[in-house]
């Protein structure tokens, strides 16, 4: 009796990540907190303690099941905090303590503060869900939530261009959900479990016709879920609703937000179909030259953008689709590869966003838009910044040492595999073509900002004196982007047992 009930408590700690930050985001919306310094007491201590939250569910949870809601044995809401809920919930308890930071100071530009935060503390809640996902319904569950709570944040300045940022991203992510939950409905026609079980559950099915139907349908729910990741066809709600959203919201989106259609993918294709009831079919090729086109498409848009955060959108596009052509790989390396890469993009694209906004920020202050030929000397004004935005760019190139460089490695290590023939050969070639347009389309922006040239006439820059709330959140996010390649051993190591345990 003491252990069931020690196994139940242990259960029941991963539900409090979730829900704290619901309810107290829910609690800012209903009572507003007019002091600003009141309001950020409470915003900051909420976030830190949903962190904290999370490390306690993450380091004490032994796995077991949460029941939430029972419908029928196959329909139900279920919690479960195992290795891969881990390594996303302990990165959202991170890096969304240190954008809410950042948050207080730019939005004093940009109110109502109490209704973004409210939407913001929610959004990290419902994330913190779709990690902790047990079965297919509690994950579309909260994937579907996800998208109303973050609408808010796309659509906070209520301009014309906000506005149609946020309809557009709303189309797109209702499109996604849809194909996601058509795939749900086709599964449990098909009798297939829908709870999510290391190693898939498709690979006992012998008859050729219901494979080849449950292949399809597969195929379908992934394109669904890559909706939210910025996976080709369903991409361009991000160039639209980056650059009109505040640059904490923006940060949130690209760095954490896509994850949840990571997250989703991750679990249909190891936790539901199963890497032996993939490996060689032609879902695992059409996935991986979608993900390989959309690396591609993402990274010539941003080499021909001139707008920052437009860029540094497009850039997200092609960055993600390298965690999809990774985890699509089917094999020990390239799993190691794709979280390799979720942490390495994360912390970087984080850090490109907060700088970009501090650029913004200081020098076009009633402003959400900021084009790359206005850089020049700004590195001169803002060192800190710009030094912060140069080791992030320097892990999404793929510099040695950064956790970008890693995370390729191994995705490139696992493209090796020789069953997998041209398709792999195919993705290392794109890696490094990409590599290329990737600092093609970054280096110009930090060659001007530290080296305007001879004739730039600096007599017009004005000292910038940036507070703590913006200048922390910056060091560590670029710290972190050095810190994933230098532990990418243990981090590899890590990411190796998961890789076991799924495949």
């Amino acid at each position: 009796m003491r252990t069931s009930t020690l196994m139940t408590n242990q259960a029941v700690l991963t539900l409090f990540p979730v829900i704290f930050p619901i309810l107290a985001g829910v609690f800012l919306l209903l009572h507003h907190i007019h002091d600003d310094r009141q309001r950020h007491v409470y915003v900051e201590l909420s976030t830190i303690l949903s962190g904290l939250l999370a490390c306690a569910a993450a380091f004490c949870s032994n796995g077991e099941l949460l029941v939430l809601w029972r419908a029928t044995d196959s329909l139900r809401l279920a919690l479960r905090m195992d290795a891969l809920a881990r390594v996303f919930i302990l990165l959202i308890a991170f890096i969304w303590p240190l954008v809410t930071l950042y948050a207080f100071e730019y939005l004093q530009h940009r109110p109502p503060e109490d209704r973004f935060f409210a939407f913001f503390l929610a959004t990290c809640g419902i994330l913190n869900g779709v990690a902790c996902a047990a079965n297919f319904l509690t994950l579309y569950l909260f994937f579907e939530l996800l998208t109303f709570m973050t609408l808010p944040l796309v659509m906070h300045s209520q301009r014309t261009e906000a506005i149609s940022g946020g309809v557009k991203y709303l189309f797109y992510s209702l499109t996604g959900a849809g194909l996601a939950l058509g795939g749900f409905f086709f599964f449990q026609a098909c009798g297939v479990s829908t709870e999510f079980t290391p190693g898939g559950v498709m690979g006992a099915v012998t008859d050729p016709a219901q494979r080849n139907t449950l292949l399809t349908v597969t195929f379908v729910t992934l394109i669904g879920f890559g909706a939210k990741a910025g996976l080709y066809p369903l991409h361009a709600w991000l160039p639209i609703a980056h650059p009109v959203a505040p640059t904490p919201a923006s940060a949130v989106l690209s760095g954490l937000i896509t994850k949840a259609g990571i997250v989703a993918m991750f679990r249909v294709v190891y936790f539901l179909a199963g890497a032996s009831f993939l490996r060689g079919t032609w879902v695992q090729t059409a996935v991986i030259c979608t993900a390989l086109l959309t690396i591609l498409v993402g990274s010539m848009l941003a080499y021909l953008e001139k707008h920052l955060k437009k860029r540094i959108a497009y850039s997200s596009i092609s960055q993600v689709s390298y965690v999809v052509f990774a985890m699509m790989l089917l094999t020990p390396s390239g799993v190691a590869g794709a979280l390799l890469q979720v942490l390495a993009h994360a912390f970087a694209k984080t850090c490109l966003f907060l700088s970009a906004g501090v650029v913004i920020y200081f020098t076009m202050p009633t402003s959400n838009y900021h084009f790359t030929d206005q850089l020049k000397g700004v590195g001169r004004v803002l060192p800190i910044t710009m030094s912060c935005f140069t080791l992030a760019s320097l892990s999404l190139i793929g510099l040695p040492v950064t956790g970008g460089f890693t995370a390729k490695w191994y995705a490139a290590v696992g493209a090796i595999d020789p069953t997998l023939g041209w398709l792999g050969i195919t993705g290392i070639v794109v890696l490094l073509i990409s590599a290329i347009l990737t600092a093609g389309y970054l280096m110009p922006i930090i060659t001007d900002a530290f080296f305007p040239g001879a004739k730039f006439d600096d007599s017009h820059l004005q000292p910038v004196h940036m507070s703590i709330n913006m200048r922390l959140p910056q060091y560590l996010l670029s710290a972190g982007s050095l810190l994933t390649g230098i532990l990418s051993g243990p981090l590899a190591h890590c990411f190796n047992d998961i890789a076991e345990a799924i495949l």
